[in-house]
């Protein structure tokens, strides 16, 4: 497996984890409730767990950690992130267009914040299936 797919399946796995445990806790207090102190520590988390992952890479991988993506790596790069984009766009602008009408910015930042893991487990998944093709 490529260092570049091994990095894909962590990442899926740290998303999908982390903004699980976010969406538990804004579906428990509501879209409308203030935004969550537990969603706040997600994000950070996935923040944190990037950073560690690029630094554990640079351990393990230091030749491949540097290198520059070949052509069928950048291809499969940039056709996740255009679909990661498309899916973070699907919750935005909702939720944009929600507070326009309705005014309530909680509701706009949950949804928001739920996008931004979404994108990231559809860009990282997205990788994944384009890299076993």
């Amino acid at each position: 497996m490529a260092m570049r797919e091994i990095v894909a399946w962590v990442m899926v796995a740290l998303f999908g984890v982390v903004g699980a445990i976010c969406l538990v806790s804004i579906l428990d207090a509501g879209f409308a409730a203030p935004p969550q102190e537990a969603a706040i520590v997600a994000a950070g988390i996935a923040v944190v767990g990037v950073v560690v992952l690029e630094v554990a890479l640079a351990i393990f991988f230091p030749r491949q950690s540097g290198a520059p993506p070949d052509e069928r790596e950048r291809l499969i790069v940039a056709r996740a992130g255009h679909w990661a984009g498309l899916a973070f766009l699907f919750g935005a602008l909702p939720a944009l267009g929600h507070y326009v009408a309705n005014g309530n910015g909680n509701i706009m930042f949950n949804v928001i914040l739920l996008s931004l893991f979404v994108s990231g487990v559809a860009e990282y998944g997205s990788q994944v299936i384009l890299f076993r093709r």
